[in-house]
């Protein structure tokens, strides 16, 4: 299960600030905080995904630790192509990814895939500014609805997972 109490909690934390703030840099410290703590909750939420998928269909240790080690472990990132697919596909095989993406609902995959672009597009760019010359960030606010798109499509994965 996809856990998003937490995550949700600081991202309305965040948010609070954010508005109370008469502050342009710490405005510019929450939502910079906002787009890094998503990204990180859902680099983590990918990982425990495939991870958890593994303990429940290895039998090997081996094979448990080549799945932790070289394909969880070796993965530094959130883009769908690039870092999640590319994991389900050494987890379960292109066969089997390819029918999860044929029979995933197109809405939910077509928004989680363009929230994840966005997010990796801002990430990036605030991963390599800091405050003295801050770029036009969103609100924690926008971060926030981005939330939604994200979850869902992670709870379709899941659940898409769990069904193989």
């Amino acid at each position: 299960m996809i856990a998003k109490t937490y995550i949700a909690e600081n991202l309305r934390r965040l948010d609070v600030r954010h508005m109370r703030t008469s502050d342009a840099s710490l405005a510019f410290y929450f939502a910079k905080l906002a787009v890094l703590e998503l990204c990180g909750w859902i680099e983590m939420s990918m990982d425990d995904m495939i991870i958890r998928h593994c303990g429940r269909h290895i039998k090997l240790s081996s094979n448990y630790k080549f799945v932790e080690n070289d394909v969880v472990r070796r993965t530094y990132g959130f883009d769908y192509d690039r870092h999640f697919r590319l994991m389900l596909i050494k987890l379960v095989g292109v066969v089997q990814t390819e029918r999860i993406e044929t029979n995933m609902d197109v809405g939910v995959q077509t928004r989680f895939k363009a929230e994840l672009q966005s997010l990796k597009a801002i990430r990036d760019l605030l991963a390599h500014t800091y405050a003295k010359n801050p770029p036009p960030i969103d609100a924690p606010s926008r971060t926030r609805a981005r939330f939604g798109p994200v979850y869902e499509g992670l709870i379709a994965y899941d659940n898409a997972l769990r069904a193989l």
